[in-house]
């Protein structure tokens, strides 16, 4: 049996810092080790190669990419979830994000940085959908209980 190298050790570590996935070390480790061992120098040669091949494989803007859609639907940007629902999604999206997106493009072709600022943007769309939301929920409680409401629009500065 064949044991890993220092340099298997140390792309290992890259990947999963890379991948914000240092806290999840021992699993894979254990995963990959079929529950032998939980520390990466005690692996095999083969086990550190099977590894690699996954770790190198994970695309780390796929969990961003999940999150804008996930925030889409908060927004109820897209909605729906059968597989057809799920490609007009894709395809409402990017024609979301490049006629009022931030970025103004599709999502599959921003990097890191425009992913960030795009969540941003649409965690600031479901805040304001929030807040409008409550708002109206006040005023139709406060019109039922006949006390005067009036918005900022109706008062007037003297």
């Amino acid at each position: 049996m064949i044991m890993i190298t220092k340099a298997q050790i140390s792309k290992i570590h890259v990947l999963l810092s890379q991948l914000k996935l240092t806290e999840e070390k021992q699993n894979f480790v254990s995963q990959f080790s079929k529950g032998r061992v939980t520390s990466t120098k005690d692996l095999t040669m083969d086990e550190a190669k099977a590894m690699l091949m996954y770790l190198s494989s994970v695309d780390p803007l796929e969990k961003m990419r999940k999150k804008v859609f996930a925030l889409a639907y908060s927004a109820k940007i897209i909605w729906g979830d059968t597989p057809a629902d799920k490609r007009m999604n894709a395809v409402k999206l990017n024609e979301f994000l490049i006629s009022k997106g931030t970025i103004k493009k599709e999502i599959n072709k921003m990097n890191q940085g425009e992913l960030i600022k795009t969540v941003n943007q649409f965690e600031q769309i479901i805040k304001h959908m929030e807040g409008s939301q409550a708002g109206k929920i006040a005023r139709s409680v406060l019109t039922e209980l006949n006390i005067p409401v009036t918005t900022k629009r109706e008062t007037k500065a003297y």
